[in-house]
Formats: C-alpha cells, structure tokens, sequence
C-alpha cells in the first residue's frame, strides 16, 4: 500500500528552487534515509510532511488523501531536529513529556485513562524508560533525552515516523543503540520511518529505500544506489 505520495513537489525561499518536481510514492513498511549536501532541502521535506511547512509547488498525499485534508494525525509521529529546547525549560518528567504525545492537536485538556497509562507504561518499557520515568528531563543525557522523545512520538501508536536529524549530538554507541530501536519500530511494529540522517553508514544499516537531494536533483531508490550517488557527487556533510 502506498502510504505517502509526493507529486510535483517543490520548495523555493525566494532565490530558487531548493528541489524541483519530486515525485516519490513511499509504501507502508519502508525505511527512508533522507540524505544529502547541506541545504539541499531535507529538513524542509520533512516539515512539508508534518505539515509545518507549505510546498510552493505540487502536492503532498497521505494515504490517497491531500494533505489539506489528512485528519488522521494521530496516524503520523514526528520528531524535530533538537526538540529538548523546551522541554529543559521547565521542571517536566520523562512521563509527562510522554504523556504530552497523547494530546490532541491545539489542545491542552486530556483525561488520562487506564487505556492511556497503560500504552504509556508500554512504550516506557520499550524504550528502556521505566525506571526514569520520574526524573527529570535536564537530568537526562542527550541520548536519554531522544529516546524519551521517540517514545512521545509512539505514544499514540503511530502508522508513520518522521524524524529530522534523531541521532545529533550524540555519540556513537548510543547512535547504534538509537537505530536499533528504529529498526524495531518499522521491523517489529510495521511503522513507516521517513528519516533525515547525516550517519550515512548507520543509516545505510538501517534504512529499506534513500532519497539523495542535491540541490534540484533527486536519486529515489535502494540504499546502496544512494549513497553511489552521494559519492559520486561528493557532497559536504557536517
């Protein structure tokens, strides 16, 4: 089945295009690394899936549906390159952080359930979070920090993953640790995972399909046939 449909999509800041008539269709169950060089666009293309952002040109589909008129949300996760900004602000726990994943949107009234405590004991569980279910975000290390923001995205047991940039900061055995568990999300849970990743080789590992921007040019296909692609073009990663 095909769940997400870009057609004829385009983005322009003012200065010309960033990417230019992309047309994919991404099926239910895959794994997509979204590379690329910097400022080709893949931060941009998430943000049109999750909505935040308007394309300047084509179209954006969910399940056969415009986006404008998707109101399955709780069907789509998403987690934003450093989303712990806010979070560290204020004196919030990793459960609530977690239980804020069930709100719906533009809404700040929700009566937990046992329903609901129990999916957040679940998701707690999975992600090795039970026992730092009281402490304190600040408390956490980076690693920790994005483990509890997955779990917020998994709350409400979403069909599709979008993530920008999961494993920044962060280093490398707990990047290994991090795509493990996505790998068990889309292996183990069925969950579409659309992610913007600068670990190519960990994400070469993990990933089904990669979409390589380049700047108003695409390569849609396997994993390896990107990153071929990224070679050949040399592009700069920070």
């Amino acid at each position: 089945m095909k769940v997400i449909a870009l057609k004829d999509l385009g983005f322009d800041y003012g200065d010309g295009w960033v990417f230019h008539k992309l047309n994919i269709e991404i099926d239910e169950g895959d794994f997509v690394a979204v590379i690329g060089a910097n400022g080709a666009g893949k931060s941009t293309l998430l943000k049109m899936l999750a909505r935040l952002v308007p394309p300047t040109e084509g179209t954006v589909e969910y399940y056969g549906q415009d986006i404008r008129d998707f109101d399955r949300w709780d069907w789509i996760g998403y987690v934003p390159q450093n989303p712990g900004k806010s979070s560290l602000d204020f004196p919030v726990s990793v459960e609530e952080v977690v239980t804020m994943g069930l709100l719906q949107p533009r809404s700040i009234l929700h009566r937990t359930t046992a329903a609901d405590r129990q999916r957040i004991d679940e998701v707690l569980g999975f992600f090795g979070l039970t026992e730092l279910r009281k402490r304190r975000m600040k408390e956490l290390s980076g690693g920790q920090q994005q483990k509890v923001f997955l779990a917020r995205a998994m709350v409400k047991k979403p069909k599709i993953l979008l993530l920008d940039e999961p494993s920044t900061a962060m280093d490398g055995r707990t990047k290994t640790a991090l795509y493990d568990y996505l790998q068990r999300i889309n292996r183990e849970k069925g969950v579409t995972v659309v992610m913007v990743s600068h670990d190519l080789e960990l994400a070469s590992r993990s990933a089904k399909s990669a979409l390589c921007l380049d700047h108003g040019v695409c390569f849609w296909g396997d994993v390896q046939g990107a990153l071929q692609h990224h070679h050949h073009h040399g592009y700069f990663y920070r």
